[in-house]
């Protein structure tokens, strides 16, 4: 087991985003989570990744509580997300993009940085090789100099998840990554997942798109309003009345 939330619930005032909502994932694990609009999905990725914090319940990543750290330092342990909603630096190139997301990887002090020291001229340098390294794993090697604002939407997305591998996450969060995507960019998206496992990363999905996520999860775990109505194998799921009635509603008898 890599992460494991155990009754965890996220109140806004008077509003339950989430209630009482436990499951775990393994190492190298694709789990993926589901649910009408509005069911707490994203609220959920917040809650892991320290952007807020639970009003009730525990979070452990690698045997580690980790409620209450900073966003920076859950990311230096090892878990990095891309968002709904693309957060690049349009003016910045695609390789500077992914340089900024590795910063949480260097180990030259504020005078080394000034100073451009021996030790600091190395680390840039390992920085900016391993930066190419996950533009040409996420498929975008030869968009190095290009700005990010330049790119296409499906490279965008990309571009989002090799910057969040540049900190070298043993546990990646993404957040509707085929929003936007054709279907051969979703499919190139699946084989790119594929690899990312195979590297013995840890991926929790969330995605509208059935197909993808029938095709690249090992496991669901499905929300509606908040609870969590079902966990499973993908046939379970697709199985399972609960989600079925929340997803197209209750029969009329």
């Amino acid at each position: 087991m890599i992460l494991a939330l155990e009754k965890v619930s996220k109140n806004f005032g008077g509003l339950a985003a989430l209630s009482d909502v436990s499951f775990s994932i393994g190492k190298g694990e694709i789990l993926g989570v589901i649910g009408p609009n509005g069911a707490g999905k994203t609220t959920l990725f917040n809650l892991i990744t320290g952007v807020l914090s639970p009003s009730e319940g525990r979070i452990v990543y690698q045997d580690r509580a980790i409620v209450g750290l900073k966003p920076h330092k859950i990311t230096e342990m090892g878990i990095s997300r891309t968002f709904q909603n693309i957060r690049l630096f349009g003016q910045m190139t695609a390789l500077e993009n992914v340089m900024v997301g590795a910063h949480c990887r260097t180990k030259a002090g504020l005078w080394q940085g000034l100073w451009q020291t021996k030790a600091q001229q190395k680390e840039e340098k390992a920085i900016r090789g391993k930066a190419r390294a996950m533009l040409e794993l996420t498929g975008i090697g030869d968009e190095v100099n290009t700005f990010a604002g330049a790119l296409s939407y499906g490279k965008q997305r990309r571009l989002e998840i090799a910057r969040a591998l540049a900190s070298d996450p043993d546990l990646l969060l993404l957040d509707e990554p085929a929003a936007g995507m054709n279907e051969s960019e979703t499919e190139d998206l699946r084989l790119l997942i594929a690899k990312i496992q195979q590297l013995g990363k840890a991926v929790i999905l969330i995605e509208h798109d059935m197909h993808l996520m029938m095709n690249v999860c090992e496991r669901f775990v499905v929300l509606n309003f908040g609870r969590k109505i079902a966990e499973g194998s993908p046939v379970s799921i697709q199985e399972n009345p609960a989600v079925i009635e929340a997803y197209l509603g209750k029969e009329d008898v």
